[in-house]
Order: C-alpha cells, then sequence, then structure tokens
C-alpha cells in the first residue's frame, strides 16, 4: 500500500493536498495523510480535500509511529528543512519544497541521511516541470542552438512575505533570493546542463528586515570547450518589491539566431528571427519599416489541470517511489541551486566577484 503525507498545510502544502488527492482519485496512491500544527488548518484543509478525520494528524513525530509511509511531502518553512527532512528520510523518501535547505552545508547534511537510509530526495523546483519550460529545452535541443546560447534573462517579480518590514516577522523567512531567484537559476542550469563559474551580484534592503527584498545578479556560464564557445552570461533579477497584484516571471535567450521569450505565467513561448539588413534608409519610416521585417512565431500551450506544474511534479514524486529512479530535480540540483543563490547573497554583500565551485 502506497500511503503519501504531506507535512505543512500552509501557501504550498495545501496545493500539494490537492494534487495529491486527485492522484489518488486517478490510482497513484492509496492513503492521503496530511500534517499540521495548527489544528484550524488542519481541519480546514482536510474538509476542503475530504480527508477522513484518522488520516489527520497534528503531531509529527506521532503520525510517523503510527503510520508506514512511502512518501513524504515537506511544504514548510526553508528554515526548518533540514531539520524535518533529517527526521522523515528515516522513515520514507521524501518531497521537499525548495530550496532544499539554507545553505549548501545544510543540504549536504540531508543527502548524506537519504544516502544512509537509500531514501529518494526531489526538490520542488516546480518550473522544470512546467510545460514553457520543457517545451523550450526541446526546441534548443531540436536546433542544436546550446552552443550557440549568447545570453539568458530572467525576471521575476511579485509581492514577498506579509509584514516585511514588521518587528514581528515570522524568522522563519529568507530573503527573495532563495525564495524566487532559486527557481530562475535551477531552470538556467537545467538549459545548460552546468553550473556557473562565477557571479557578481547587488542587492537591496529594507528596514527591520535583515534579508535582501531585491537581488541582482550576473551568473558566467562556460562555453563548450571543444567548440571554443564564448562564455555564455545569465542575468537576472528577483524582488520582493511590488504591490500584491503585480507578478511578472519571464527568461528570454538569445542565440545567435534569435530571441526566445518565455512566460512562465501564460505558458507561452514567442521566437522572433531577425530579417532586417543593416542598411542606410531614405528615411525614418522606411527604417521603422525595414526594422519590423522580423519572423516573430508563438508558442501557444494549452493550459488545463493536465498542464499544472504542481500536478507533474506531484506525479513524477510518485512514479520515483515506484521505479526508484532519479527524479527530474533530485538533491544534486537542489544543491547545487543553493550553491549558486549563496554565493549571488554573499558577491552582492561584498562587492566581489564569487567564483562557484
Amino acid at each position: 500500500m502506497k500511503t503519501i503525507a504531506v507535512i505543512g498545510l500552509g501557501k504550498w502544502g495545501k496545493n500539494h493536498v490537492r494534487n495529491i488527492q486527485r492522484l489518488y482519485a486517478e490510482g497513484f496512491c492509496d492513503r492521503v495523510l496530511i500534517c499540521d500544527q495548527d489544528k484550524n488548518q488542519l481541519k480546514k484543509i482536510g474538509d476542503l480535500n475530504n480527508i477522513p478525520l484518522e488520516q489527520r494528524y497534528d503531531n509529527l513525530d506521532e503520525m510517523l509511529k503510527k503510520e508506514e509511509i512511502s512518501g513524504a511531502i515537506l511544504a514548510v518553512p526553508t528554515a526548518i528543512h533540514k531539520k524535518l527532512a533529517l527526521q522523515v528520510l528515516e522513515h520514507c523518501d521524501i518531497l521537499c519544497e525548495k530550496p532544499l535547505a539554507p545553505t549548501v552545508e545544510d543540504c549536504q547534511e540531508i543527502s548524506a541521511k537519504a544516502r544512509e537510509y537509500n531514501r529518494i530526495i526531489q526538490v520542488g523546483h516546480l518550473e522544470r516541470y512546467n510545460p514553457v519550460v520543457v517545451t523550450l529545452k526541446s526546441l534548443l535541443e531540436k536546433e542544436q542552438t546550446e552552443d550557440k546560447i549568447m545570453h539568458l534573462t530572467a525576471r521575476r517579480v511579485g509581492p514577498g512575505p506579509k509584514k516585511l518590514d514588521s518587528k514581528d516577522l515570522d524568522p522563519n523567512y529568507f530573503g527573495c533570493g532563495h525564495d524566487f531567484m532559486v527557481h530562475d537559476i535551477d531552470v538556467v542550469n537545467g538549459l545548460l546542463n552546468k553550473l556557473p563559474k562565477r557571479v557578481r551580484a547587488t542587492s537591496a534592503y529594507i528596514k527591520n528586515f535583515p534579508y535582501e527584498v531585491e537581488l541582482f545578479a550576473v551568473f558566467e556560464y562556460e562555453g563548450k570547450k571543444e567548440l571554443n564557445s564564448d562564455p555564455i552570461l545569465f542575468d537576472v533579477r528577483a524582488t520582493w518589491r511590488a504591490y500584491p497584484n503585480l507578478k511578472r516571471r519571464k527568461l528570454i535567450v538569445q542565440t545567435t539566431k534569435d530571441v526566445i521569450t518565455l512566460d512562465f505565467i501564460l505558458q507561452e513561448i514567442t521566437s522572433e528571427k531577425g530579417l532586417a539588413e543593416h542598411a542606410l534608409s531614405n528615411s525614418f519610416s522606411e527604417f521603422i519599416s525595414t526594422y519590423r521585417a522580423t519572423e516573430i512565431t508563438h508558442h501557444y500551450l494549452a493550459t488545463g489541470k493536465d498542464q499544472e506544474p504542481l500536478y507533474l511534479e506531484d506525479k513524477d514524486f510518485l512514479s520515483c517511489i515506484d521505479s526508484r529512479k532519479k527524479p527530474l530535480v533530485s538533491d544534486i540540483e537542489g544543491t547545487n541551486a543553493v550553491k549558486c543563490v549563496v554565493a549571488a547573497i554573499e558577491s552582492a554583500k561584498t562587492g566581489k566577484v564569487v567564483e562557484i565551485k
């Protein structure tokens, strides 16, 4: 019997419960457990998803002692990822929300525990499961343009946690680097199949909050050695300095022959190829007309319940439990993403280029 537990029923945990319940209805698991120390939230999410009372726990130790669990989803604050991961890995495989942990050392400790108990770790970098990212990677591989990628740009804008400038802020929070930027770093690491060599970054802070609310970084990736390619640059901005209704999640990839723009939210890709020759024009209108002579291809992906990245991520986790295969984003990729964001934060604090090893 395959039993899946969702630990933590907050912002992301409640969405995991919804998707795991759907996977249960589709026959991918046999029982669903939920766990949260907040009894009101436990009742609310349990009632909303028709979870039987005997499958709801407000005490993690009790649940781990009583139940035989196949896999657990950890949707808890980043600050306690390591503590809970080390505890739960003694009992079952885990899907840990991103980032895997605040520091590289914490990530490595979690990985060591998984090896000790022969467990699978999947990290919740759900953008890897976004159909638009899968499509982009396929396009790049099909056209064999990876070696010709010149530059990548990512912008992730959205509101941060509530009471961002309050002295009563939840101490479990970290900055926008761990929350936002880590997504785009992981996506680009996956597209290029490598880690960057170095990073230079800058950041912004506000009063009464100890972590960055905006982080801008330029990562340098090594080009293909066999082709003597130039370095590939990736500039990324993550910011919480936005109103609650303002969200932007975009990635721009410039190759030697086109510019590909990806919208994570709308699941849309636009490819633009310049056709105009650079030549003198007789008039401004002629110049504009020539400049507009470009070939633009839109790829609109069909959105729907089967295209939700979180559903695809949870489904893959259940598949990995059965097959024992390495997840698309394992603890290795999760650690690499943390390694990069920690280096960017260090660079912003010191004003120096930081090497990534």
